[in-house]
């Protein structure tokens, strides 16, 4: 018997907001952001982090049905958007989304649940599928953690079954498989190559019992795809033998890729239905199989790094490669080979998504380049002194016409203006050490907005136009962050929300408020990041008061991006808002907090130039918001009951 769905009842006396309460609360939430300039709410939560429904295959995805209900609940609470990861297909060796496949989805990502329905014929048993899955029960954590080891094997043998009985009812003509053989056709001529290229680099590896394609003895397998594409017939011979030999693995492959495609297809439609975004991460870098495939592309010898931020504080070496600045652009400025991959690249990341993170957007300006071969570590650390780098800007013999200067300008941004997304809107993730050179073309020239994160940085002075966190999915949980701190001071918070001379008195009970409960601390700084930006990121894990790290940001450690939902996240996010120390966020509360301070901030600016005009202000719009000030507080309180 096939069982999609065990609902997990337990006796529950959290209070959680009636059916005819939803609406005015979600509207109350809406006018407080529109009051305050927020236009977007994204929640920081990668693919694997989302919880499942009823079974579980463990690991999350952000297509299944329990994204779904995650959605749900998110638009209630005033979220309108979705950060997620890189979403490309993982390696077992590495869980990390930033070491994933550009050009493949992950396939770890597929509801299995769908595979045993008839819109996909069938193609996965009932009995399969409650093997590889499990009724993930009711804990006290309020939080789950993704088994990686047990979804690879698990997923392997239910892909595996699928693929299998598709070409056994494919061979019997029967008509739901015929007709996902159409759709299997079309999917591999629209992606043509790279899909077939992958495959036969998974057979390769396979074979060499590596992915580090430099260690296979055969001189022609490591550069295959070149060598054919240079007209060499020996390569040719040597692709035709590999893939009769292969049998059907190379198929197999492209046909897991379908799956996964397919079903972002429909999830796509489903959540626009909803109107509630996704952002995919745009990976600086590309896997080995992108780089083997695609040699001739990038620069020989290099790899990308930052100056800064290493062990020691030393250089970092990153197993990133560089694009060939001298085949980013043709002579007659059409793009070079390195030019349309990296096109290829965003159009592919934008391809289902309402927007993009652009990861280590220095990379794509003037990055900071290593020689390999004068990379010398001790202790750990990069010797400094040894190490040939720079940014590609000071070595005018590696990019002497200045070709990743163009970039943003004509790569970049003409993709997303392609796919209808204002530049003006994209994540650009410029927390990097920046240069001369990218500060001209970032932000003065283009006028792009980057990233301010409140864990290390006051809101007072951020644009408004930036987006806005108090941690990534690299940061410990807000509650633990390091409150000495400048941007965690307890007189600048209560004076940045506080801000009218004339509530000196209210101010001061403010701040030691804040100074003696660290919970109320925390909702100050949320309150904060209301008041600092109309783009908004809350990370998961503080959002539902989980006291666990996502990602130990530039560290190995073995509980990295295990993190995830539990089924039971709503009724845990309750528990949690109700207790005697709550680290969850109350949004109407931290909304009202920040409705005031504005209010405050208003009236201040004012009082300097006319204090009577300042009073009638006050009146004014304290009169005007408190119908809104006064749902936002009952609904803060509700929030609170047992």
């Amino acid at each position: 018997m096939l069982i999609r769905s065990i609902q997990n009842y337990n006796l529950s006396f959290h209070r959680k907001l009636k059916d005819n309460e939803k609406e005015p609360y979600k509207k109350a939430l809406q006018q407080g952001k529109e009051f305050l300039g927020v236009e977007n709410v994204a929640m920081i939560i990668h693919g694997s982090c989302y919880p499942s429904l009823g079974r579980d295959s463990n690991i999350g995805s952000p297509y299944s049905a329990g994204a779904f209900k995650l959605i749900e609940f998110e638009k209630l609470h005033g979220f309108n958007s979705n950060q997620l990861g890189p979403v490309g297909k993982i390696s077992n060796k590495d869980f990390s989304p930033y070491e994933s496949k550009v050009f493949s989805k992950n396939n770890l990502f597929i509801d299995l649940y769908d595979l045993t329905q008839k819109e996909y014929a069938c193609i996965l048993s009932p009995e399969t599928y409650n093997n590889v899955t499990y009724i993930n029960s009711i804990k006290n954590a309020n939080y789950n953690m993704t088994n990686f080891y047990e979804a690879f094997e698990n997923y392997d043998i239910a892909l595996n079954e699928a693929y299998f009985k598709f070409k056994s009812l494919l061979k019997a003509e029967n008509s739901d498989a015929l007709r996902l053989n159409d759709e299997f056709i079309k999917f591999k001529a629209e992606n043509g190559n790279r899909l077939f290229f992958d495959g036969v680099f998974k057979v390769l590896s396979n074979i060499y019992k590596t992915e580090e394609f430099e260690k296979w003895d055969s001189k022609i397998d490591r550069d295959l795809i070149g060598k054919i594409q240079e007209g060499d017939p020996a390569a040719q011979k040597r692709l035709d033998f590999i893939v009769k030999r292969s049998g059907n693995k190379i198929e197999k492959n492209s046909f897991i890729q379908f799956l996964a495609d397919k079903q972002i297809q429909e999830k796509t439609k489903q959540r626009e239905e909803l109107n509630f975004k996704y952002i995919n991460d745009l990976l600086v870098g590309f896997s080995n199989s992108e780089l083997w495939a695609n040699q001739r592309a990038f620069l020989k010898g290099y790899k990308l790094g930052c100056p800064y931020g290493g062990y020691g504080n030393g250089p970092q070496v990153w197993e990133i490669p560089v694009l060939d600045p001298k085949k980013l652009f043709n002579e007659d400025g059409s793009l070079g080979i390195a030019g349309q991959l990296l096109s290829d690249k965003i159009d592919y990341a934008l391809k289902y998504f309402d927007n993009i993170r652009v990861d280590h957007v220095l990379g794509l300006v003037d990055p900071y380049i290593c020689k390999e071969d004068s990379v010398v570590i001790i202790n750990k650390v990069v010797q400094r002194d040894k190490l040939e780098a720079d940014n590609i800007s000071n070595l005018p013999e590696i990019d002497p016409s200045g070709n990743y200067k163009k970039i943003l300008k004509e790569v970049v941004i003409p993709i997303m203006e392609k796919h209808g997304l204002n530049p003006q809107d994209a994540v650009w993730e410029d927390l990097c050490t920046k240069t001369s050179v990218f500060s001209d073309i970032f932000y003065d020239e283009l006028n792009l907005p980057g990233i301010t994160q409140l864990e290390w940085r006051r809101g007072e002075y951020t644009p408004f136009n930036y987006w806005a966190l108090v941690g990534s999915h690299d940061s410990i949980p807000a509650i633990h962050m390091d409150k000495t701190n400048a941007a965690w001071n307890t007189d600048y918070l209560a004076g940045f929300l506080n801000a009218d001379p004339k509530h000196a008195e209210q101010k001061e009970i403010f701040k030691r408020k804040i100074q003696q409960n660290p919970t109320e601390l925390l909702k100050a700084k949320f309150a904060e990041l209301f008041r600092t930006s109309k783009n908004i990121q809350i990370s998961f894990s503080d959002f539902f008061g989980i006291d666990k790290v996502y990602n130990y940001g530039g560290q190995k450690n073995k509980s990295n991006w295990k993190l995830r939902l539990n089924n039971d996240f709503e009724d845990t996010y309750h528990k949690n808002l109700q207790s005697k120390n709550p680290t969850a966020i109350n949004m109407p509360e931290v909304i009202a907090m920040a409705v005031r301070a504005k209010i405050d901030m208003l009236v201040a600016k004012l009082n300097d130039e006319n204090p009577q005009e300042a009073d009638i202000m006050r009146k004014d719009l304290e009169k005007q918001n408190k119908p809104l000030l006064d749902e936002l507080d009952k609904y803060a309180e509700i929030l609170k009951e047992n």
